[in-house]
């Protein structure tokens, strides 16, 4: 019972209380929606804290309000400033709250009643009373001018202030959990106050007394505010973007916008005629932001011009009003277009645009544009939070600032006090004034910021003139500062603000500017934003152990690639199904700065889906590019060996390592014509050349001059206008802000910059290393849609992808680069690209629509002759470069080139002599073991490189002689770590074969291009092995490690429209005889469709740089992939700069294609039902009829997959010859056919597996075409400078043209 009882007790008090609590707290619910609640503890502290806050808060309203007053002056007045201000000792109170609980959720809405009342003393004690002080404004009026001026006193005080204010919280989960707060009032505040106008405190008279002046005051106060915050106008604070510190008219991009013309334009003024249109571009019907040309009397006009406005919201819309030009009366409006730039947020690039103009909701006709957006590049946003450096850029917005002056000169004034007001200027012409102060010598400039479009940004120079404000006389000169951009981007980041003025005794400014790099291509006709690199960074990634491993089943397939600001930069072969890859590859990346970073990152290769991460590691610009004493960047070329762990997104616990070493090679410093301090002309030509290329100025229109309308504080406008609108370049203060550049501390802190080199194109080609920078300027293609890519060498994944071709006829304006390794060696190819859908299922892969190809040093040393004349070596004149398509189309694309050396030596493993392509002849064994009863054995070769198994010769029977005078062929990567070993083996019947003996083959001791019979000993019992090799350097793409049916080292490329092009004879390293680089593009023979299976590199059209107008001289050094060539004059190498026809060099004839003999390995085939026999049938399309050149034997499937140990064979057939594969399931009686598929021999000498569809299934084959003067190579000039294994070659003779 006493348990019960004392449950019951402890219960019923619980209920009790809980049912108190709860209709306390509806209670204060409803009167929380109907009652008030007092705020007594916030005026108690109010009383106590105002004493201690109120001076400072008046002070800071002083300083503030001072500036205001400065720049709102009256012309009739001097000055106009506050010289007292204080709000009493009486703190405002708050009478009540009102709160309402039943808002949304993230919604605070509360009513505060409120009021200022400093003259009512009933609460005041008898202390306070004693030491109250009144509130008080006091401003000076200073009429007159200079020294005959006086200073009248304007007095408010006495004044009250009280109303009901509505407040409304919105909040948000990310800091700082308020969005924003709006407030306004509940009606009409009550407002008191005495005004004193004249007469001061002594004989002042309040204004007020005048019949009907206070309530018109009143009414004028109430209406100005109405609009503002009177219920239900709202005064938006916007809390979280003010503690973001971003700024609300912050630019996000740019747009340009091309107008072409118009057409049916109609004048609304039947009496007028034919209008003299021209048209003009603004936001929102806002002040114009340009303005085309006047085409006169013309219902049809074409400007075909292009405007640059700087944007700060996509949510304005586009107004293009057209106006007719009429000379003595004002220009009449015919209508405006009205484009809404919401979308472009979905499209950047709205082309071929018809809007309509309308006037008064009539249509007057149409206009014709193109709208294009580039946004500000942004760093990557990184997991942890952090933001990666912006992407370098030589184009950008630029914001400039100067906040404010202090210590100006002020004896330069008679009353010591000043009016100064700063001009920012823009390549010597100005591009913004700040207000005029009045009377101070320490100005604060709230409008002191101007942004503007730098299309150039290393030749930008910025300028401040700070001016004395005179009614009538000059203005004179306070000082001056002028630094280059860059320089002062430099100095922003060392923390550097204020700059000492030159041209002054004393004075200094606080400047700021803020850089944002925007990507333009294809409209500016400049470089796109490009930036000469400093150099280039070598990473050499070795391997990555015990990797993440991502995979359900199996293991990852990883790769490595390198990022730069976010931006793939290059990328490793992918090793699948392996945990602990070895690469030993070397990437090359352009660097711009040393703040600079880049991210290398482990990725695991999906097939479907995104590649995922494994972790990444990130490597610092600055801990490798440092600059010398003379200004120079040194070489940084210890590449000590790292092992870094890898994060994912850079934090987390990590997870493998990626072993690498980094190095840096800087650029030599090359004279540029371009370059506005090498460039000799005037200081006034300089400038007018610097701010016509820039396309940037622009003037705010409420702080220009009266004399000059200018343009929107915003934005660019076209040089044509710049002299009309924002006034001609000053010669005389260009002059002034040279000398005065040299008196400034700044710039005389900076290093000494190290003088420039000048080459000619001859000296220029003897640097071995180098950046081929390559400008596109126009093209005009066969297709639409269409992007231009441009390959180096050996590489797959292309050096530089330009924007996409909208149609046929562009203006590229891109400039990229490319590393070059071995300039006289190396090969450039261009082609364009284009999206197809080959399936038919909606998804679009690349394809190859036309392809050019050629020696770059001959490239490059055509583009930089001009009238048949060497000149500066980076002085370069645009060249015409012709592709054709298979389809007989002609496209083409107009570039110039660039060379900028490299300083560093090129380590022998990167060199072509350690990569190519190896022929090994077997030729016979003596005496072998005896491995049988018999004392005989059935022996045969079987040779390994690299681990994988790439030739086994026939089976010789009973002999301890065998002679087998076989030869196969197989691509090198590299000579120093290829491991490559032979075995001798005795084959069996139905029995594991015996090892009769190996041997090791060292590759290192291979001269390039010459025969060399060796003798192996076995390590067997006895038996030697005689074979014949021969090496000839050549570029080998690597392949895919651990699959036999992918190939490609970045990507895998797509469909090859027409079949590879053949000439007669190969020269320049497989460059074909008898076509044109630069004129005539590529001859094809064929127009029918060539599929490139399973990511095989399509063997490449190959093109002859030659020119007619320039006398041929002999070449040497240069490895070919023609193999052997005899000795007789038709087969020298030669300089295709110019000269005859390659053709009678070669000995052939143009349009006849290389003779000699296709060699074929039939290796698998997969996809067919299991257990088919399957045989292969090859046959040779020569005619009506294909001949049967091969079937390989019938094998059984088992499985999915069918193997054939030795399917070789050879066809004697030219290189351009067409084959059938047949694929049939063995049969007694008929054999059925399963598939068959056309497809050509891979004519680039490199062996390589291609997988060929073939019906239901796939077959894999490996071609190589080996010509007819393979046989022999004495006396070939191609081995003159091949020294011995990986030897330095002699540098090319200096080469020249005959007059």
């Amino acid at each position: 019972m006493a348990v019960c009882a004392t449950y019951y007790r402890t219960s019923i008090r619980r209920v009790r209380r809980n049912f108190r609590d709860d209709v306390n707290r509806e209670m204060a619910k409803a009167r929380l929606e109907t009652d008030t609640e007092s705020l007594e503890w916030i005026n108690s502290f109010l009383v106590k804290f105002w004493p201690i806050y109120a001076p400072v808060l008046c002070d800071t309203i002083i300083a503030s309000v001072d500036q205001v007053l400065s720049t709102s002056t009256p012309a009739f007045l001097d000055s106009l400033r506050m010289r007292f201000f204080t709000l009493g000792s009486k703190p405002p109170r708050m009478d009540h709250v009102k709160t309402y609980p039943k808002a949304e959720d993230d919604i605070v809405l509360m009513d505060w009643k409120f009021s200022f009342t400093p003259n009512d003393t009933m609460d005041l004690t008898a202390r306070q009373l004693k030491n109250k002080v009144n509130p008080k404004i006091i401003l000076e009026v200073r009429i007159g001018k200079g020294m005959i001026s006086k200073g009248l006193d304007v007095i408010v005080e006495d004044f009250a202030f009280s109303g009901l204010m509505r407040v409304k919280v919105k909040l948000q989960i990310p800091f700082p959990h308020i969005e924003k707060v709006e407030i306004c009032f509940l009606g009409r505040p009550e407002i008191d106050y005495v005004c004193k106008p004249l007469g001061g405190d002594t004989l002042g008279f309040d204004i007020n007394f005048i019949p009907g002046l206070e309530s018109f005051i009143q009414e004028q106060i109430h209406g100005n505010l109405e609009g503002i915050m009177y219920d239900p106008n709202v005064f938006p604070i916007e809390i979280a973007k003010m503690l973001a510190g971003n700024p609300v008219d912050q630019a996000i991009g740019v747009m340009a916008i091309t107008i072409h013309g118009a057409h049916g334009l109609k004048n609304p003024d039947k009496l007028a005629g034919t209008p003299d249109p021209y048209a003009t571009v603004s936001l929102n019907g806002r002040a114009a932001l340009g303005k085309t040309k006047t085409v006169k009397e013309n219902a049809n006009p074409r400007w075909n011009e292009t405007i640059y406005v700087i944007i700060t919201s996509l949510n304005d819309s586009l107004t293009i009003p057209i106006y007719d030009f009429n000379e003595y009366r004002k220009d009449k409006e015919l209508g405006t277009a009205t484009f809404a730039l919401e979308q472009l947020a979905d499209t950047p690039e709205q082309e071929n645009l018809q809007l309509e103009v309308m006037a008064n909701g009539k249509a007057r006709g149409v206009i014709q544009t193109d709208v294009r957006f580039f946004p500000v590049l942004e760093g990557r946003q990184l997991e942890d939070g952090t933001e990666e450096e912006p992407p370098e850029s030589n184009t950008g917005i630029a914001r400039f600032t100067v906040e404010q002056a202090k210590d100006l000169d002020g004896t330069k004034s008679l009353i010591g006090s000043l009016n100064p007001y700063a001009a920012l200027l823009l390549n010597g012409k100005e591009i913004h004034v700040t207000r005029k102060l009045k009377r101070t010598n320490n100005p604060i400039w709230d409008n002191g910021f101007k942004e503007f479009l730098v299309t150039d940004r290393k030749a930008a120079r910025l300028g401040l003139v700070i001016k004395d404000d005179r009614d009538i006389a000059a203005d004179p000169i306070l000082g001056t500062y002028q630094i280059k951009l860059d320089d002062m981007m430099q100095l922003m980041d060392k923390g550097q603000e204020w700059y000492h003025l030159a041209g002054a005794k004393t004075g200094r400014a606080k400047m700021m500017l803020q850089w944002k790099p925007v990507a333009m291509k294809g409209v500016t006709g400049g470089s796109g934003g490009y930036i000469t690199p400093i150099g280039v960074m070598r990473l050499h990634f070795q391997n990555a152990r015990d990797l993440r491993n991502l995979e359900t089943m199996g293991k990852s397939d990883p790769y490595v690639r390198v990022l730069l600001s976010g931006v793939e930069k290059g990328k490793t072969v992918t090793f699948q199904n392996n945990l602990n890859p070895d690469w030993d590859e070397v990437i090359y990346v352009p660097m711009h700065s040393t703040r600079e970073r880049l991210t290398l990152e482990v990725m695991d290769q999906e097939n479907l889906g995104k590649d995922r991460s494994l972790g990444l590691t990130e490597v610092l610009a600055a801990d490798y590019i440092h600059e010398g004493d003379n200004g120079e960047y040194e070489v940084h070329d210890q590449k000590r060996p790292m092992s870094e762990s890898l994060r994912m997104g850079g934090k987390g616990s990590p997870k493998g390592t990626l072993n690498f070493t980094v190095a840096f090679y800087p650029t030599l410093n090359i004279a540029d014509p371009d370059d506005d301090e090498e460039a000799e002309t005037s200081v006034s030509e300089k400038a007018e050349s610097q701010s016509s290329a820039t396309g940037t100025q622009a003037i705010d229109d409420k702080s220009a001059p009266a004399s000059r309308k200018s343009l929107d504080n915003s934005t660019p406008i076209s040089p044509r206008e710049k002299e009309k609108e924002v006034g001609k370049f000053d010669a005389n203060l260009a002059k002034q802000l040279s000398n005065g550049e040299k008196e400034q501390e700044e710039t005389q802190k900076e290093t000494k910059k190290p003088p420039k080199l000048r080459l000619s194109p001859e000296e220029l080609v003897k640097h071995e290393s180098g950046l081929l920078i390559f400008k596109l300027i126009e093209g005009s293609l066969a297709h639409s849609d269409v992007r231009v890519e441009v390959v180096m060498d050996d590489m797959v994944f292309p050096s530089f992808s330009s924007a996409k071709a909208k149609t046929k006829s562009t203006q590229f304006g891109e400039t990229g680069d490319a590393f070059v390794r071995e300039l006289d060696v190396s090969k450039i190819t261009l082609r364009l690209r284009e999206k197809v859908d080959r399936k038919g299922d909606g998804e679009k892969s690349d394809s190859t629509i036309a392809k050019l190809q050629g020696s770059t040093m001959d490239t490059l040393l055509r583009c930089l002759l001009m009238n048949s004349r060497l000149i500066l070596a980076l002085q370069h004149k645009p060249t015409e470069l012709v592709l054709k398509g298979s389809d007989g189309t002609t496209n083409r694309i107009t570039v110039s080139l660039k060379y900028i050396p490299v300083k560093m030596q090129l380590d022998p493993s990167e060199s072509i002599n350690n990569m190519g392509e190896l022929r090994v002849d077997v030729l016979d064994a003596d005496d072998l073991p005896a491995a049988d009863r018999n004392g005989y054995s059935d022996p045969y070769c079987k040779f390994d490189l690299n681990g994988k198994e790439v030739y086994k010769t026939k089976i010789q029977k009973k002999t301890l002689h065998p002679a087998w005078n076989e030869y196969f062929l197989c691509p090198v990567t590299s000579r120093t770590a290829a491991k490559f070993n032979v075995k001798v083996l005795d084959w069996d019947f139905g029995d594991k074969a015996d090892l009769l003996g190996t041997a090791e083959i060292n590759l290192e001791l291979l001269d390039p291009f010459k025969p060399k019979e060796i003798v192996l000993a076995l390590d067997g019992k006895s038996g030697v092995l005689r074979l014949k090799l021969l090496f000839k350097p050549d570029y080998v793409t690597r392949s895919r490690q651990g699959s036999s049916t992918f190939s490609g080292t970045f990507a895998t490329p797509g469909k090859v429209i027409g079949a590879p092009v053949k000439g007669v004879g190969m020269v320049g390293g497989g460059v074909v005889k008898g076509a044109s680089f630069l004129r005539h593009g590529f001859r094809n023979r064929k127009n029918t469709d060539r599929e490139t299976s399973n990511g095989f590199i399509e063997p490449p059209e190959k093109e002859q740089i030659a020119d007619s107008e320039t006398p041929q001289t002999p070449r040497t050094g240069t490895p070919s992939k023609d193999g052997p060539a005899s000795a007789s004059p038709s087969h020298l190498r030669s300089w295709s700069i110019g000269g005859t026809s390659v053709n009678s060099a070669a000995g052939g004839t143009p349009g006849k294609p290389d003779t000699g003999a296709a060699m074929f390995t039939v290796l698998a085939a997969s996809g067919y039902p299991q257990g088919t026999k399957i045989q292969v049938h090859v046959k040779q399309v020569a005619g009506k009829n294909p001949k049967d050149v091969h079937k390989t034997k019938a094998v059984k499937s088992t499985s999915d997959q069918v193997q054939w140990d030795h399917e070789m064979f050879q066809v004697n057939c030219s290189a351009d010859t067409h084959f059938q594969i047949q694929v049939k399931e063995d049969k007694l009686f008929g054999d059925e056919l399963l598939g068959e598929a056309m497809f050509f021999i891979d004519d680039s000498s490199t062996g390589s597996e291609k997988a060929i569809k073939v019906g239901d299934g796939q077959v894999t084959v490996r071609t190589v075409f080996v010509q007819k003067e393979e046989e022999s190579l004495k006396g070939s000039p191609k081995s003159v400078n091949r020294k011995s294994f990986l030897s330095k070659r002699d540098r090319i003779p200096s080469r020249g043209t005959n007059a």
